[in-house]
């Protein structure tokens, strides 16, 4: 799948996110440590605005043929294309709190669902190979502060723990490899709000910036 996104210049395009980040980062700290992964079937991409797809690409039908089936979920119709080991689904930064309904990818046949802080993501990208394509992901510190930041938010409380662990895990891994300036840099450029709540979550787990 990624190796069809790639050959259509897709790929070049956007930003892996989600858990399957989690497997471009075991190579990053490869001479560090090993960081834990839990691959979902959930594989997200984040795709930059304004748009950088100037010519059209229709996903649906460039992934048809390895039984990829387009559906729908949510009240808002977010389109996301199923198979049996795979969900995929784009998403966009909310431009303004409470944007209404899917941000529509014309070039690409598909809509996205816009969420908040995405925009985190973009700040520091950086190149990645998983299943020997490469993949452009954001930086470790930019995945492990944003999972700070939402943890709050999250309904669930497993899944809140699932992200501060996967957090601080990453963070420590980052002060392993010499790079708590890096992570101490991307936290300055946050709005004081989110580094008040990131902060208090570290705190909690006895983990400081």
């Amino acid at each position: 799948m990624l190796e069809r996104l790639q050959a259509a210049g897709v790929l070049r395009h956007l930003v892996l996110v989600g858990s399957w980040s989690l497997l471009a980062y075991r190579k990053y700290f490869a001479g560090t440590g090993t960081l834990r992964t839990l691959r979902t079937r959930d594989l997200d991409f984040l795709v930059p605005l304004p748009s950088p797809f100037k010519t059209k690409v229709d996903i649906p039908d460039l992934l048809s043929a390895m039984g990829f089936v387009l559906g729908h979920r949510g009240t808002e119709g977010y389109m996301i294309l199923q198979h049996p080991e795979l969900l995929v689904e784009f998403l966009v930064p909310e431009r303004g709190r409470g944007h209404a309904g899917a941000y529509l990818l014309r070039h690409l046949g598909m809509n996205a669902q816009p969420l908040r802080f995405m925009d985190i993501a973009l700040q520091r990208p950086i190149p990645a190979e998983l299943f020997g394509v490469t993949v452009t992901v954001s930086h470790p510190a930019c995945f492990a502060l944003h999972k700070l930041l939402i943890a709050p938010r999250r309904r669930e409380p497993a899944k809140q723990a699932r992200d501060i662990e996967t957090a601080l895990e990453i963070l420590r891994l980052l002060d392993k490899q010499g790079e708590t300036a890096t992570v101490r840099a991307v936290l300055a450029g946050f709005p004081k709000t989110w580094q008040t709540v990131i902060r208090n979550q570290a705190a909690q787990h006895d983990y400081t910036f």
